[in-house]
Formats: structure tokens, sequence, C-alpha cells
């Protein structure tokens, strides 16, 4: 438990309101944002690689037809995409993901 503090007699500044025009960040008409490209989403089927307990291979499918496969551990796996994909792992024994660019180059 912690002594109450004693109050000081500073003055507050009230803070802005973010309705005022003041808050609110100035863009100039001429300023342009830069254009978000959608990410390209690929299926990615997480499967065990037979005999052994950490090992994951990974099927990704960028086009009909082509399949690249990327062998890795359930932990890195786990760090990318997060502890739904291990757990359906141990519960299915396979796991279905939608991943993008930016992940994939995170696993090689």
């Amino acid at each position: 438990m912690t002594a109450p503090q004693p109050l000081t007699n500073r003055i507050q500044k009230p803070t802005p309101n973010a309705a005022s025009p003041s808050a609110r960040p100035q863009i100039k008409p001429t300023q342009s944002r830069p254009a978000q490209t959608p990410a390209v989403l690929q299926d990615m089927l997480c499967t065990w690689v037979p005999g052994t307990t950490s090992i994951v291979r990974l099927k990704i499918s960028a086009e009909p037809g082509r399949e690249r496969t990327l062998e890795v551990t359930s932990t890195h796996l786990g760090r990318i995409f997060g502890k739904e994909v291990v757990h359906d792992l141990y519960l299915k024994g396979r796991s279905k993901v939608m991943v993008t660019d930016q992940q994939l180059a995170l696993l090689t």
C-alpha cells in the first residue's frame, strides 16, 4: 500500500479537443499519400514431417500447378503465424493458412 501523495499547486493545461482544428494534423492538398498495394495471399498447408516431433512441412501454392515446399520447426512457425496454427497441427495433424509475401520471407 502506498501513502497518499500531497496535492500540488500545478496548473493543468486542458488537452486539445479532437474536434478542434489545431488538434488535427494538417494535410496539404498537394501532398499525396503513397498508394498501398494489396497483399497477395497464398494458401499454405502445414503438416508434420513423418517421424519427427517438431518439424513441419509447408506446402505453399502460389498459382495452380505451382507449389513450393519448405520445412521449419514448429516453434518458428508459431512465432510467425501465431499459436492457433500450431494448436491445429497438434489437434488435427494439419493446418491451412493464408499467407502474404512478407510472411513467406520470414520463413526462409
